[in-house]
């Protein structure tokens, strides 16, 4: 009974641990994003995504909040050199969906990319990730740095001098007064003042962009300037300042050939718990 109680509190332990980093929304390099940028594999993921019976046409046959975005994509005739008709209906289902759908796409695209068997068979939103990180490249690839602002009801924490990265697609504004009162609405959270080298403002590459203005890349690398306190409408929020460093890809074209590269967080800690509870159960349970 002893044992079972000992090896009981570690797991337990362990499970509350985990518990308590996810609440506490520490932003770091987001090991496990989908953070492929297709370098070695642009022309065929393209094909593969917009041919008939491709991937798209599967995602949207078989993803319901993918195929809900992508259906209220209103018909727009701009044309931009480079990008097609799927790029453009990218981004405009993207900049109108409900806040929902682009979040559940949002926890995907955060937590799918830690190695291949996950992103081919669990991440079920490729095709649009593609068309918007590719999109991305061709509009900005770091020809163009920015401030911005994000709010966000959630508190981050962060560490002056590291490098971060968000890990996801965000939203953000050209003008700070917005996000400032979104934080203040929400009671409290984080506002982020960003120098952003990835931002594409959507409204130009639209026909209509209801829910968002500028658009930053889950590949940016953003070092950590300044974390400071703030209050407003006698409501605290924290401030964070992020400036460019550069772009990360942990792995390319994912889909292909199933390069190694994420993160083994998960594996290793799953690894040395088993070892600890062999160890002590070789000592108390004999």
């Amino acid at each position: 009974m002893e044992c079972v109680n000992l090896l009981f509190l570690i797991l337990l332990s362990s499970s509350l641990s985990h518990t308590v980093r996810a609440a506490e929304k520490t932003l770091d390099m987001a090991p496990d994003a989908v953070d492929d940028v297709f370098s070695g594999c642009r022309e065929r993921m393209l094909k593969a995504v917009t041919e008939a019976d491709g991937l798209l046409q599967k995602e949207l046959q078989t993803t319901e909040k993918f195929a809900e975005m992508w259906k209220n994509t209103k018909t727009c005739n701009k044309q931009i050199q480079g990008l097609t008709s799927f790029h453009l209906n990218a981004l405009e289902s993207y900049a109108n969906c409900k806040t929902d759908i682009r979040k559940t796409f949002n926890d995907k695209v955060y937590a799918s990319g830690n190695n291949a068997t996950t992103y081919k068979n669990e991440f079920s939103f490729k095709s649009l990730h593609f068309l918007l990180t590719d999109a991305m490249k061709h509009l900005n690839g770091g020809k163009t740095h920015m401030q911005v602002f994000y709010g966000t009801g959630n508190e981050y924490k962060a560490t002056t001098g590291k490098e971060v990265r968000f890990g996801k697609f965000i939203l953000s504004e050209s003008k700070r007064s917005a996000q400032e009162e979104k934080v203040s609405s929400d009671g409290g959270g984080t506002l982020f003042i960003i120098t952003s080298g990835s931002v594409v403002n959507v409204e130009n590459y639209t026909c209509s962009s209801e829910e968002m203005e500028l658009l930053i890349s889950p590949t940016e690398v953003f070092t950590v300037e300044n974390i400071q306190t703030a209050s407003k409408d006698d409501t605290d929020f924290k401030i964070i300042t992020l400036n460019h460093s550069r772009f990360l890809s942990n792995h390319d074209c994912y889909l292909f050939d199933g390069a190694p590269g994420g993160s083994s967080s998960s594996l290793l800690s799953s690894m040395v718990l088993a070892w600890m509870a062999s160890i002590l159960s070789s000592y108390y349970c004999t």
